[in-house]
């Protein structure tokens, strides 16, 4: 049986230093190969519990500088931005969606992050 349910979030890398990259595992090389590619995620919860896994957070202890787009699956114009650094994490409306003050928000811990999340989809879906 195909699993039918649409995806809500996507995720995929939008820049990153390639300095560095030599430091990372297998492991983490093979997750950096994994999020070159558009991710799905079917939940906010399943989302905001990917970005705070051990296997993601162990990206932000290099100088990476990675920044991820975080997007609406069933608009791909519709992103925030996701930065990463040893101690927050980030995110940047640079559309000016209007959800949070001065278009940015920085959070270290889960709730911070889910409600941030749960903020923007509600602004862009009640427009």
């Amino acid at each position: 049986m195909v699993d039918s349910e649409i995806p809500l979030i996507t995720l995929v890398i939008k820049s990153q230093n390639s300095d560095g990259l030599d430091l990372l595992s297998d492991r983490e090389n093979s997750l950096l190969d994994t999020l070159s590619m558009l991710c799905s995620f079917l939940s906010v919860k399943d989302f905001c519990s990917f970005i705070f896994s051990d296997k993601f957070s162990s990206l932000t202890k290099y100088d990476l500088d990675l920044v991820f787009e975080i997007g609406l699956y069933s608009n791909h114009e519709i992103t925030l931005e996701l930065s990463l650094n040893n101690d927050k994490m980030r995110i940047n409306d640079l559309i000016g969606q209007g959800c949070f003050e001065n278009n940015s928000f920085e959070f270290a811990v889960f709730e911070e992050f889910e409600n941030g999340i749960n903020c923007w989809l509600s602004s862009i879906f009640n427009q």
